[in-house]
């Protein structure tokens, strides 16, 4: 009896000593890199807590993280579950990564022509591409970009409203329209105009810009396509575009080309060519969203 009762003690004893040293030694129970269980004592340190790993491998790629890295993930390590924090980090930086094009014609801080002053000024700021006309108005966006990007915004919303290829939440489907009254909310992430019916959606899109732009170039591919005013490469406007175009989406615009050269040079250039469709949509009998209605019958439903 005495021989069982020391076991079970020794037994409970290391126990507890395993569970304490998962707990202290790290931040976390499970792998980022492996999502397998940590190991104990196999941990990368940081100035706000440790981070588990599950062996050395895993350990020389974590602490191959920058440090803003590390510290979102401990960061979410202690306000979210283990298992997903891995993954809110993971999903932070894809959309810190991902932005459209500024396809804008208008400095972004000053409202005037990007060209007026030359050579537009091209500057990243938090996380998307913005354009001026002068260094001087970059470095003003850079400071204080809350005062500065609404008003660039509230353009882009007003620009891919009209071209936005469906009436429902991109996330959850539902009806953004009710009693013929738009009860939609529109958000602008990285130059993209998404539109959503509650809180909750957007703070999915938020969290994966990229994803639900995704889902809406494939809708308004869809619908533009049918329509598409151009027969003739946007870039070089002597070659037809023949049976199989190179088609790409620039700021939820279809842009169609006759080869991957002239592809490129769209991307080098997107706002450039995405205003000559532009021009050609204005010059064509159908919306510009492509749906195929008559722009007299006021009709701009892409869903259909």
């Amino acid at each position: 009896m005495r021989t069982l009762l020391t076991a079970l003690i020794a037994a409970f004893a290391i126990s507890a000593a395993f569970a304490a040293s998962v707990s202290v030694d790290s931040v976390n129970t499970k792998c980022p890199i492996s999502d397998m269980p940590v190991k104990e004592g196999v941990v990368v340190s940081t100035g706000s807590g440790d981070i588990g790993v599950c062996c050395g491998g895993c350990q020389k790629k974590v602490a191959a993280w920058d440090d803003a890295k590390k510290a979102q993930f401990v960061a979410n390590a202690t306000k979210a579950d283990d298992g997903g924090a891995e993954k809110s980090v993971e999903k932070a930086s894809a959309a810190k990564a991902w932005t459209e094009p500024y396809l804008l014609n208008t400095c972004a801080a000053s409202g005037r022509p990007i060209d007026v002053k030359g050579t537009p000024t091209t500057k990243v700021i938090d996380g998307r591409e913005l354009k001026f006309c002068c260094g001087g108005c970059a470095a003003a966006v850079a400071k204080d970009p809350a005062k500065w990007l609404p008003k660039v915004d509230k353009a882009i919303t007003a620009r891919q409203m009209a071209i936005y290829p469906t009436k429902t939440c991109i996330v959850s489907g539902e009806p953004l329209m009710e009693d013929g009254k738009d009860t939609g909310v529109s958000m602008v992430i990285n130059n993209r105009l998404f539109r959503v019916c509650c809180k909750m959606c957007a703070r999915k899109v938020t969290a994966e810009p990229a994803k639900y732009a995704a889902k809406l170039d494939a809708m308004a591919m869809k619908a533009q396509a049918t329509a598409y005013p151009l027969k003739t490469c946007v870039v070089a406007s002597t070659n037809g575009l023949g049976d199989a175009p190179k088609q790409m989406m620039v700021g939820g615009r279809l842009v169609q080309t006759c080869c991957g050269g002239c592809a490129k040079k769209v991307k080098a250039d997107p706002a450039k060519y995405v205003a000559v469709v532009d021009a050609a949509w204005a010059k064509s009998k159908v919306n510009s969203d492509g749906a195929g209605a008559v722009k007299k019958a006021n009709k701009t439903d892409a869903d259909g």
